[in-house]
């Protein structure tokens, strides 16, 4: 089954991140630090369904997909 990961390195931290909003099943979530901080995002494997639309929408390419 394939499952998405978020690469830290690679991530840039945006509290607007597109990866997180592009989700259709909420499975990527992401805490806030105040305005312009937040951590890395994070997926939820039980939820996720490895569609691949956070890979299409990550601007780093920071998000991969592997098989779980």
């Amino acid at each position: 089954m394939k499952k998405a990961i978020i690469n830290e390195t690679r991530c840039d931290q945006s509290p607007f991140c597109p990866v997180v909003k592009s989700c259709p099943v909420n499975a990527i979530k992401q805490e806030k630090l105040g305005f312009f901080k937040a951590k890395t995002p994070k997926v939820d494997h039980d939820i996720c369904i490895g569609c691949e639309k956070c890979v299409r929408y990550c601007p780093h390419g920071a998000v991969n997909i592997i098989n779980k």
